[in-house]
């Protein structure tokens, strides 16, 4: 809409899509006519939520009363009321924003239950009016509704109970009067001084909400003559009738003075019959709430019974639920709950042990008497386990010890006959390499690569082999696929440079032998120590477990890549 008459952006009544109302709203579709306004789904620019926005024409005393109602409706935030989200005047039409709500309306809750059969019930008539009240507190501090019925108070898909068109009953007066069930009920909610013309008073909405509970346990909007709820519907008991008469009252000061108080004199009924006998009024618990189950349906949502879940129980500091009593109950059966954990009954607030609840005293005693049982069968069962277990064990460490002392005996042999003459060498001194190395030539010829050579020794590697067949195989090594390095190998004339530094250490592995020629095939790690060797075409024996020995202490440079596999050679003459 536009500042200048609302009629320029009309067509035929209506606003079109992608008009801007109030600089902010962009209405995306109509959604119809109610009560001389029009409803549109639109999208908030600020933040991009989806609202309901109700447009209508108001001039003189009925815009003069929206711009006061609306003003101090917009003060008044609760859980339980439609959020305000904007409101606005643009010619002479006055435009409502508010939280665009899923679920379904009471009137449509109470019409599905009538559909089977069935009422809404007192127990979650006394938890929906409970949420209104809650609402209400807060709205009485700075203006009454003035309107409520039963399309006036939704359930969202999250159970959560809102009401609506708070700030809109005077400038709006023929919204107060629909919700009934047909035509006949037009204005069954509104308080007979609201309907002669008066000005709304808390006592106006006492009497809304006792006519919305006349229906949600007789299943007929009131009428004249008022039948006592109890003679319409048999489950409902005497001690209600005087509630609803009392909230219902011709005149405003003979009615309760607030809604909270119709909802206390309510749950006294409720109290009264779970004791067997008379109870006061009780406070209104702040965190009640309908549940109506993750996926919101209507007939699911009215399908509500005695066996609500209206139970929470806490445990170790947290809350669980909403269970119904058989939920505790198998729970607790499969050891979740136990009798010391406590109840909680989110109708009155009543807190107690499980274990002294009047209809689970017995049970509890029979369930922690049978879970005993189990976990005493549990813990024998658990403890013959750990015994045998224990016996197993030991058998395979005396025999792991035993198959191991022979291996290690076999090694030590093994190693110390294969490198008699490796110890030997590692003995000779400098002055016994310096004299070897006056009478002969040392040369350093070209190198070759490695490979082809005969397959010396198992693939396995046991003591006294000095290199693994595969270990000189790299055919299979592809790098590193992550392109974050890794694929480095030792150069040759940093081998070079490492073995010309060392060779001298190997000497007194060919001294005494009448080796000629010493060639050394070799697997440098990435660490920078040696790991396999072959000398002269052997992995096994004296002379390559010698060579691997020294060699691991050439100190070869750490680099990041994959094993470098070298070649080297001296020639003896």
């Amino acid at each position: 809409m536009s500042p200048s008459p609302s009629p320029n952006v009309r067509s035929k009544n209506q606003i079109a899509a992608g008009v801007l109302v109030g600089g902010r709203f962009q209405i995306q579709r109509f959604l119809g006519e109610e009560c001389g306004s029009e409803l549109y789904q639109a999208q908030d620019s600020q933040g991009g939520a989806l609202v309901a926005l109700r447009v209508f024409s108001a001039e003189g005393t009925p815009r003069t009363v929206a711009k006061i109602d609306l003003g101090q409706a917009a003060l008044v935030p609760h859980k339980n009321l439609a959020m305000l989200v904007a409101w606005g005047i643009e010619g002479d039409h006055v435009y409502v924003a508010t939280e665009a709500s899923d679920g379904a309306s009471l009137r449509q809750l109470i019409d599905a239950r009538h559909s089977d059969g069935g009422v809404i019930g007192l127990t979650h008539a006394h938890i929906l009016l409970g949420h209104v009240v809650n609402g209400l507190d807060t709205a009485h501090s700075a203006l009454v509704h003035g309107g409520i019925n039963p399309a006036a108070i939704r359930v969202t898909s999250a159970g959560r109970v809102k009401l609506t068109d708070l700030g809109l009953s005077r400038a709006l007066p023929a919204l107060t009067r629909r919700g009934g069930p047909d035509s006949n009920s037009k204005g069954a909610y509104l308080a007979p001084e609201v309907a002669a013309g008066e000005e709304p008073s808390p006592a106006a909405d006492v009497y809304s909400l006792a006519a919305i509970l006349y229906e949600l346990l007789t299943g007929h909007a009131p009428a004249s003559p008022l039948w006592p709820p109890s003679q319409v519907n048999s489950a409902i008991p005497p001690a209600v009738d005087a509630v609803v008469a009392r909230g219902m009252a011709p005149l405003p000061e003979t009615r309760f003075s607030r809604p909270q108080e119709l909802w206390e004199a309510l749950g006294a009924v409720l109290a009264s019959m779970a004791a067997g006998g008379p109870a006061g009024p009780r406070k209104r618990p702040s965190a009640a709430r309908m549940v109506v189950g993750k996926s919101f349906s209507v007939a699911d949502a009215v399908r509500l019974t005695e066996e609500y879940e209206r139970w929470l129980v806490q445990k170790d500091k947290l809350d669980y639920g909403p269970f119904s009593l058989a939920q505790v109950m198998a729970q607790m059966d499969k050891g979740i709950f136990n009798g010391d954990n406590i109840i909680v009954d989110v109708d009155s607030g009543d807190r107690q042990k499980i274990r002294e609840h009047p209809q689970l005293v017995e049970f509890t005693r029979a369930t922690e008497r049978r879970l005993e049982v189990q976990r005493r069968a549990q813990a024998e069962r658990a403890h013959e386990h750990v015994e045998r277990k224990k016996g197993r064990w030991m058998i395979f460490i005396i025999g792991t010890a035993v198959v191991a002392l022979a291996a290690g005996l076999a090694w030590f042999i093994h190693k110390r006959v294969a490198a008699k003459d490796d110890v030997l060498a590692s003995r000779v001194s400098e002055a016994d390499v310096d004299a070897f190395l006056k009478d002969v030539k040392i040369s350093f010829p070209a190198h070759k690569r490695p490979g082809g050579f005969r397959r010396g020794g198992p693939g396995g590697g046991p003591a006294g082999v000095a290199g693994r067949a595969e270990d000189f195989d790299n055919k299979m090594e592809f790098g590193d696929v992550s392109q974050d390095g890794g694929d480095a190998i030792l150069d040759e004339g940093t081998i070079d440079r490492v073995m010309h530094a060392n060779y001298r250490r190997l000497v007194p592995c060919i001294m005494g032998r009448g080796v000629p020629m010493l060639e050394v095939d070799f697997v440098v790690q990435p660490t920078g120590r040696v790991k396999a060797v072959r000398a002269n075409g052997q992995s096994k024996g004296p002379l390559p477990m010698c060579v691997l020995n020294q060699m691991q202490a050439f100190g070869f440079p750490a680099y990041k890549g994959k094993n470098t596999i070298a070649s080297w050679s001296m020639s003896i003459r």
